[in-house]
């Protein structure tokens, strides 16, 4: 209960207030009958003449001077009430609920009353067991449609029993009923409120149509301020402008408008097949997996010291041919040099695989470590995806509104939502069109006229689908606007609908969407499919892989298979014209793969000799002992070719033979004597390059 402070704050008006507050009100003035006192009329319309004292003391007012309010109020029209003098004071009593009265408003009258029960002690208004499920109180809404039917949300049948999409006279005339699944929804709302209120239907005016011949649904939204009907029924977007004329219910549901587009084509070219190869990852993955490539190449070589060793022998080989030009020929060394590096290691990478070498150094086994646990994750993700896409269309065509305004194209739209796409796509190029532009009906006349080159549109039935079925075109999940979808209703009748809607919704399950999913599945469906996702594949696990769409590797194989049968050749033919360069044995030829020198023993991979030892023709020019390997010609070991001929075999290849006769005696060793012996023999035609 009250404290003494709050009950004295809010209590009722007194007499003398209460006659001057309703005395001052000149248009609402009357006379009481029968004792001719002045009075006031509580509401304009109705004569009924109510003493001035009206609400001034505790007691059922409305029993005797407001019998009108009896009929909707039933039991609370006996309790007692009275007007109060300060509405913050009850307000900031805890135990006290004020109301807003209905009857003399600000609006109205420039002055606000108020009005209680709890002054006068009564307790009814916290037993919640007591409030009723009443929000309209049985009130008889007037409905309508817009002028302008969309099936299956609303419409009307002609005497054929056929679903018209256009209105004609038959939209006047009440006999024949709307159907629909908004107008199902509806009915199924009356029933859950069980007598709140009561729908009759009616029709929209001629003459709102007049004021927006753009739309027949902002002409709907025009009739509902204009008193006319109660509330509009349709799929109607709630819009800035429409805003600024009606209040509306809750939305029913969030209407997505989304671009209309060319249907699109299938590149099936060479260049798009081929970029199929690449499409697993993204530009900057295969950036990085050439960068991480070149770099595992280039620290291995250098890791492994062969770097030094190789670019000392190409200096010591460029002096036996009397080359002078140091700069250029570091450039050509070291180009050499990391070309084999790269194209080794880029040979391991693609054959998901890294270089073994057990005598390779800690670095390099680290290194080639994480180079092979890059490989397997990189290599096991591409090819889990490379099957998707070499099977997948390449579609060509422009499907969201950026492209379209990059593209410049013109794009048709509604002129309802002509604020908030102008505000959303400022660059855009929309064509906004007078009368019959209102629908999809205008939409697709302005698209036959050649005026734009897309389309933006929210809602898609059975008729527009086929009308875009004719003309080639499809509809995108590319959403250009989102609209809440809602009912312009009479404000008094807002709260108590939108109630029942929510109730619906949350309590029953009942959507619009719903029931026109039902009227979908039992009507004719369009002649083609209209709706395109770019994210759509006409691939599954069970496609198979045409050879076009391995194009790519088997051009790439035969193209490296050419190149080097090309180099070849070329070595060939310098090496029988006697001639050397960048391209003969010394940078083409057989080189090691696995790590520093090559591996010639098992024991000791450079085994040295005394230069006492050697015959001249087998020494280096700093009379130093030449490495084993290119003594042996096992590494870059280069024959002057002469005449002697051994049978169809040249000297090269006695040589080469008689040599290897002397290679290892079984522990690691050579037999020195035997290869002084054979170059002897042949008359030391054996002369080294290093």
């Amino acid at each position: 209960m009250s404290t003494d402070d709050e009950t004295d704050g809010c209590r009722c008006i007194e007499d003398g207030r209460s006659i001057e507050i309703l005395g001052s009100l000149p248009e609402r003035s009357c006379t009481t009958l029968p004792d001719g006192e002045p009075g006031v009329r509580l509401h304009i319309n109705i004569n009924d003449c109510t003493p001035l004292t009206y609400g001034s003391t505790c007691a059922p007012h409305d029993v005797t001077h407001n019998p009108s309010y009896c009929q909707e109020a039933g039991i609370n029209c006996y309790r007692p009430w009275c007007y109060v003098a300060d509405r913050d004071a009850c307000m900031a009593a805890s135990d006290q609920r004020v109301y807003r009265s209905s009857s003399v408003t600000d609006a109205k009258d420039g002055i606000d009353l108020f009005w209680s029960y709890t002054v006068c002690d009564s307790l009814e208004d916290w037993d919640h067991t007591s409030v009723k499920k009443q929000t309209l109180g049985g009130a008889t809404i007037l409905a309508t449609t817009p002028q302008a039917y969309f099936p299956p949300y609303h419409y009307k049948r002609n005497e054929l029993g056929e679903v018209l999409s256009k209105p004609g006279e038959e939209y006047w005339n009440k006999t024949i009923p709307f159907e629909g699944a908004m107008i199902d929804y509806l009915d199924q709302l009356q029933d859950l409120a069980a007598g709140d209120f009561n729908v009759e239907w009616t029709f929209g005016s001629k003459a709102s149509k007049l004021i927006h011949p753009s739309s027949a649904y902002t002409a709907s939204v025009q009739d509902v301020q204009d008193g006319l009907i109660d509330m509009a029924v349709g799929p109607i977007w709630v819009t800035g402008e429409r805003l600024t004329i009606s209040s509306y219910t809750v939305p029913l549901f969030y209407s997505p408008t989304v671009m209309i587009v060319p249907a699109p084509g299938v590149d099936d070219s060479i260049g798009a097949q081929t970029s199929k190869v690449f499409a697993p990852f993204e530009s900057d993955v295969w950036l990085m997996i050439v960068l991480i490539i070149v770099l595992t190449a280039l620290l291995s070589t250098w890791f492994s010291g062969e770097s030094d060793r190789r670019v000392q022998t190409a200096r010591r080989s460029s002096r036996t041919r009397g080359r002078d030009e140091p700069k250029r020929l570091n450039y050509v060394i070291w180009g050499r040099l990391g070309l084999d590096s790269c194209l080794r290691t880029g040979t391991y990478f693609c054959s998901a695989g890294i270089e073994q070498d057990d005598g390779a150094s800690l670095p390099t086994k680290l290194l080639l470590f994480g180079f092979g646990f890059f490989t397997l994750v990189v290599i096991s993700a591409y090819v889990a995806n490379l099957a998707a896409f070499l099977t997948q269309s390449n579609y060509q065509y422009v499907g969201t509104i950026d492209e379209a305004t990059k593209q410049g194209w013109k794009v048709c739209a509604l002129p309802a939502t002509k604020e908030e796409l102008e505000v959303a796509w400022p660059d855009t190029k929309f064509v906004f069109s007078g009368a019959g532009a209102g629908s999809y009906h205008g939409l697709i006349e302005e698209w036959d006229a050649g005026k734009c080159k897309a389309i933006v549109y929210g809602f898609a039935n059975l008729e527009l689908k086929n009308k875009l079925c004719e003309r080639d075109l499809v509809i995108t999940k590319s959403v250009v606007l989102e609209n809440p979808v809602a009912w312009p209703i009479r404000s008094d009748y807002s709260a108590g609908i939108s109630y029942w809607m929510y109730e619906a919704e949350k309590k029953h399950g009942l959507k619009v969407e719903s029931l026109k999913e039902e009227y979908d599945a039992k009507t004719e469906q369009p002649s083609c499919n209209v709706q395109f996702s770019p994210e759509q594949s006409d691939s599954d696990e069970y496609t198979k892989i045409s050879l076009f769409n391995l194009f790519l590797p088997f051009v790439s194989f035969g193209s490296f298979a050419i190149l080097s049968f090309c180099l070849q050749l070329h070595a060939t033919r310098l090496k029988k014209n006697r001639r050397r360069g960048m391209l003969d044995s010394t940078f083409i030829g057989r080189n090691s793969t696995l790590g520093l020198v090559a591996s010639f023993t098992q024991k000791d991979r450079s085994v040295k000799f005394d230069p006492d030892d050697l015959p001249a023709e087998l020494r280096d020019d700093t009379n130093e002992p030449a490495n084993l390997p290119n003594v042996l010609g096992m590494e870059e070991l280069q024959m002057e070719e002469t005449s002697y001929q051994n049978g169809d075999e040249t000297s090269e290849d006695v040589v080469a033979q008689d040599i290897s006769d002397c290679s290892d005696d079984g522990n690691g060793q050579l037999h020195v004597d035997c290869a002084k012996e054979k170059n002897d023999t042949l008359h030391k035609r054996v002369k080294i390059a290093i």
